[in-house]
């Protein structure tokens, strides 16, 4: 009677944790999946889309030959833990891809620094050295917002995402582009049992 009861028991507690996911497949990044009400690789995909289309046919694109941009502060003004420099490093990647924009490297600045005191040190032949003074300066600074709003009655949810960019230009900090990217989802919460 105690065995059949404590099997019971550990079946009972075995069958209601978590399941473990054992087996998968791959899938094409881009197939839209909205299996929660949350920020995913989906609404980054549609707001990097915009941005970078906006930006590529953007009047200070037209007039400048491939202007070095600097990318700053992406703000996350939401309620949500939403990884920003996933969105940035694939707005930047594709800006640089498109031929139309180069970038400088300005969060790896302190390691560019200490290379250049070791370039100096005597380890490396002189004639090859870099030396300070010699990078790009950024035309432009790239920032960027996103914002959201939820809204919940009932079994209805509408998630609402804005995301806002702006390229402002170094020497006179006036913007030169700016877009947004709005995004509104809709869910409905399920019954128990279906």
């Amino acid at each position: 009677m105690k065995r059949t009861f404590l099997l019971i028991a550990v079946l009972s507690i075995s069958c209601a944790g978590p399941r473990a996911f054992t087996r998968g497949t791959y899938e094409d990044p881009k197939t839209i999946a909205l299996l929660d009400d949350r920020f995913n690789e989906n609404d980054v995909q549609l707001i990097a889309k915009t941005m970078v289309n906006s930006l590529v046919e953007s009047v200070p694109v037209q007039n400048a030959d491939a202007p070095a941009v600097m990318v700053g502060k992406m703000r996350n003004r939401t309620t949500e833990h939403i990884d920003l420099n996933a969105l940035s490093d694939k707005i930047r990647t594709s800006l640089i891809q498109s031929g139309k924009f180069r970038f400088v490297d300005s969060k790896n600045r302190k390691d560019i620094a200490r290379e250049y005191e070791y370039q100096r040190s005597g380890y490396v032949d002189p004639s090859q050295a870099n030396h300070q003074g010699s990078q790009t300066a950024a035309d432009f600074v790239l920032t960027g917002t996103l914002t959201s709003n939820i809204q919940e009655v009932g079994k209805d949810k509408l998630v609402y995402y804005k995301a806002t960019f702006q390229l402002t230009h170094l020497t006179s900090a006036e913007i030169a582009w700016t877009d947004e990217k709005e995004i509104r989802k809709a869910y409905k919460k399920r019954s128990i049992g279906i």
